[in-house]
């Protein structure tokens, strides 16, 4: 053993038992899906020290990593103006860095960090978080596309966070280097059922046991499917059903105009309430009956539809990026762009839990099982570790794919 890290030290790696030392680049540290689980990824290894490059202003997460201890270097990075002024102090961070690794994330972390990594010397991973590039704008889809033709200079190990992005990328050129697909994991103790919570906040919105109480966790943009959720939602309100909808997430509140056109368009006004970006997002889960993924593309592993169902709240979701995998039995999936099918699934919720309560009480402990089962954070946690461990070259080359 010895020998071996002797060996590693000289050339120019750490020994086996010392921390990895991973720097991050990212495109943006806001309240997204990529965020958080480089959050949690972060903030729940054990073998590894961390530091953040993030090419954009600071941002929800920016807090949250330092007072943790963990380092963050902010160099603004989005136009030809910002990569200017940005190049040669992103290359000097990258450069001094001991990183035994680069992980990149999203797709101009990628690129960005991909690039000055190799021209620094240092061993890169990437992060591939969408399954369709459909509605991404122009500049993504164009991005998405050079990455692939580049991969093989820039990268060392690609990482999805889902099957069907790695199916998507393969078609793209990223089977030019190795890679895995590693399923974003989820503590079990953050995200749990808790009935007095429930009540508690339910109560807080003038909700009661008696009502139907239907959530979106998400985001303000096209890919979130928001029309046909609001086509779907007024659907079921002419079949007769009582239902309450609440909006959850950045800009899905009362300052979007945008938003409430689309709402008073739809003619849903009295059956919503827009909550905006919350930093309780277990008690929302927590506090719903359903929650719903109407999402029409992009979305790879999202977050929102494990972190209820480990909350024991069954999922209505379009089948987009591994949501089916994640939802399997346990509640109901859709084709995308599909509101009449949407307010049927969301019907047929209703139907079990007014007629009845017993089998959706097991169709609740079903959905907590099956993320607690299939898809934890130190699952994921030691996945990644594994692939910085091959790529720094330390004894420990396994991977399970």
């Amino acid at each position: 053993m010895q020998e071996v890290d002797d060996a590693q030290k000289k050339k120019g790696g750490t020994a086996a038992g010392e921390p990895l030392r991973i720097l991050h680049v990212t495109s943006g540290l806001g309240l997204g899906g990529a965020e958080t689980v480089l959050f949690r990824l972060i903030s729940n290894s054990k073998n590894s020290t961390h530091e953040v490059i993030c090419l954009g202003p600071r941002d929800w997460y920016s807090d949250q990593l330092e007072r943790r201890g963990i380092p963050v270097h902010h160099i603004e990075f989005y136009s030809s103006s910002t990569a200017a002024r940005g190049s040669l102090p992103l290359y000097r961070l990258i450069k001094s860095s001991k990183a035994d690794v680069v992980q990149c994330w999203m797709s101009r972390g990628n690129a960005v960090g991909g690039l000055f990594s190799r021209i620094a010397g240092k061993r890169v991973a990437w992060n591939i978080r969408f399954s369709t590039l459909d509605p991404l704008p122009l500049r993504s889809r164009t991005l998405a596309r050079t990455s692939g033709r580049l991969a093989r200079w820039l990268s060392d190990y690609v990482i999805n966070c889902s099957a069907r992005s790695q199916e998507l990328h393969n078609h793209m050129g990223y089977t030019a280097i190795d890679g895995a697909v590693i399923p974003n994991g989820y503590d079990s103790e953050a995200f749990f059922p808790d009935e007095d919570a429930r009540r508690g906040l339910r109560a807080s919105f003038g909700l009661t046991d008696a009502d139907f109480v239907v959530g979106t966790i998400g985001r303000w943009h096209p890919q979130k499917g928001f029309p046909q959720l609001l086509q779907a939602l007024r659907m079921v309100r002419d079949a007769g059903i009582t239902i309450r909808l609440l909006m959850v997430g950045r800009e899905l509140d009362d300052g979007n105009s945008d938003l409430k056109a689309l709402i008073e368009q739809s003619g849903c006004a009295g059956l919503l309430d827009l909550l905006g970006e919350r930093d309780d997002i277990g008690a929302v889960a927590r506090a719903l009956d359903l929650h719903v993924l109407a999402s029409v593309g992009a979305e790879g592993f999202p977050n929102a539809v494990a972190e209820t169902m480990l909350s024991g709240t069954p999922n209505v979701v379009t089948d987009i990026g591994d949501s089916e995998l994640i939802v399997a039995d346990t509640g109901w999936v859709v084709p995308p762009r599909n509101p009449e099918a949407l307010a049927v699934a969301i019907q047929a919720a209703h139907g079990e839990w007014l007629d009845s309560p017993e089998e959706w009480q097991l169709r609740r402990k079903a959905a907590r099982h099956r993320i607690v089962e299939n898809f934890s954070l130190e699952r994921m946690v030691e996945s990644y570790e594994q692939v910085w461990r091959r790529l720094a070259g330390r004894v420990d080359l396994s991977l399970d794919k």
